[in-house]
């Protein structure tokens, strides 16, 4: 069998809202939450049927990306072969790393929700059997598969489609500092607090516009106690630009979000911050295209 290219944009998310409900009896937490995913991307080229397989990483965020099966997105294409009597040893996986790891944008988990993508239409598998192979890979990928603005349940595995947002410029601020297993770490900050009741996230469901202000992350709760910097850079952010900023999903990233046509001049703004800065902008499911 020839040798196939396949290509796709990996794109970076953001939460508009993040919700925990509760604690579940597997040990994950209910979820309600709107993902929507970004123009920014990483790039994701897979050769299949070649000569070689694995992981090959390039780009300006390629330090500390796994080269080896333990990448995430190799481990998604292994169990998609399994799950459809496939085998991956012909599968070489090219990332061309563009999102910030460990940031809260969801990076590695686009990686492996695109891997699924692109392999899924080469391999003609059903939509149903990507979900149930993405929600085994991790919980965001089934809203990564879908891409777009996606409001998602549970722990991340029930998935809904919305309507795409219009176009909204996005500015994000990476600070130089991230902490280990900080998701995990986040969770275990939120016990002892109020759940959340979903209220928020059914509202915002149904807006066609959004603002800073509209935005909610229950992880800002204690996000401050586990990055001691985070306060200071906020600030510093809000008093810059004159807007209100937000957490991105489990951080440290901070964004901005807002009428089209406005981002860049609020990351020109931002030129003096300790962070990196990064002008985007909402993006469209890749599913329906």
């Amino acid at each position: 069998m020839p040798e196939s290219l396949l290509m796709s944009a990996a794109p970076a998310k953001i939460n508009l809202s993040l919700e925990v409900l509760g604690r579940r009896p597997d040990g994950y937490h209910e979820l309600d939450t709107i993902v929507q995913t970004l123009t920014l991307a990483d790039r994701v080229i897979i050769v299949a049927n070649g000569n070689h397989d694995g992981v090959a990483v390039a780009g300006p965020y390629a330090s500390g990306t796994p080269v080896d099966r333990s990448n995430i997105a190799y481990q998604a294409a292994e169990l998609l072969a399994r799950s459809v009597g496939r085998s991956a040893e012909r599968v070489l996986i090219r990332l061309d790393k563009h999102v910030p790891p460990a940031g809260g944008l969801g990076g590695g988990a686009s990686d492996a929700a695109t891997v699924l993508r692109l392999l899924g239409q080469h391999w003609e598998v059903p939509m149903e059997a990507l979900f149930e192979v993405a929600n085994a890979v991790g919980s965001d990928e089934a809203a990564l598969l879908i891409g777009g603005t996606v409001r998602a349940k549970g722990r991340g595995e029930r998935v809904q489609p919305l309507d795409s947002l219009p176009d909204h410029d996005v500015v994000l601020f990476i600070p130089p500092e991230t902490i280990e297993k900080k998701t995990a770490r986040m969770f275990q900050a939120l016990a002892g607090l109020p759940f959340d009741d979903g209220a928020i996230t059914s509202a915002l469901a149904s807006r066609s516009t959004i603002a800073c202000v509209d935005i909610y992350n229950t992880f800002e709760r204690v996000a401050f106690d586990l990055f001691p910097a985070l306060s200071e850079h906020w600030q510093e952010l809000e008093d810059a630009t004159g807007e209100a900023i937000r957490l991105a999903g489990a951080g440290p990233t901070l964004f901005w979000i807002g009428p089209s046509g406005q981002g860049e001049a609020i990351a020109k703004r931002a030129t003096e911050s300790i962070c990196t800065v990064i002008a985007t902008s909402t993006a469209r499911s890749l599913w329906r295209q």
